[in-house]
């Protein structure tokens, strides 16, 4: 995992995204070897009022620290949010093969939660939109799905699909360490990233 991905991953992990990184598309080809069309740099599922939380010292929710999301990913409340991220250390754009009916089709079998009789669709709109809903009336939680890249600078490109900020992502979790000293300080951290951001966040306070 290179550098870029993972503190997209840090991030959305910190806004309470399960999120798993650089999934493989395979596909069979004509001369009937298997061969890797793509990878998807990152998927990252939210569940609707997903929090991070820590106890204050008095029992009971009501006292309860709840570490706030960035609203830069403009999170539904009531809905899951299922996002399919292209990450670049420069401009953020998409590969060719993020748009492709193999790639869409494999990232919402991998979480389940779209109906088979409604894939289909789901492929159009996000090809076609770079967003879908999943509302249907068999499915337990309304799920939103889109696709993302993230990147350094802005994209001139745009056609259809979030575009995320690579500084922005950085800015926000360097920020959260700030925030959240006293809470973390402690704390033994064990995601890489996150880890080492937090160890310089200790040492410059001896400066």
């Amino acid at each position: 995992m290179n550098s870029a991905v993972s503190l997209v991953k840090t991030y959305l992990t910190i806004n309470g995204y399960f999120a798993t990184t650089e999934v493989p598309v395979i596909k069979k080809g004509s001369d009937g070897l298997f061969f890797e069309v793509t990878d998807i740099d990152i998927l990252a599922l939210r569940f609707p009022q997903a929090s991070h939380i820590v106890a204050q010292g008095r029992p009971g929710p009501l006292d309860d620290l709840h570490f706030d999301p960035d609203p830069e990913l403009d999170i539904p409340s009531d809905a899951m949010d299922l996002i399919i991220g292209e990450v670049k250390a420069g401009r953020p754009r998409l590969n060719p093969h993020m748009r492709s009916e193999d790639t869409l089709y494999r990232a919402l079998v991998r979480f389940g939660f779209c109906p088979e009789d409604r894939l289909a669709q789901a492929v159009s709109e996000l090809k076609s939109k770079g967003e879908t809903w999943v509302r249907d009336g068999n499915v337990a939680v309304p799920s939103r799905v889109r696709i993302a890249a993230f990147g350094d600078g802005e994209d001139q490109m745009n056609e259809g699909y979030t575009v995320i900020p690579l500084k922005r992502v950085a800015d926000f979790v360097m920020a959260h360490l700030k925030q959240y000293h006293e809470v973390l300080h402690p704390v033994r951290l064990t995601d890489p990233t996150l880890g080492l951001l937090h160890l310089l966040e200790k040492l410059s306070e001896g400066e």
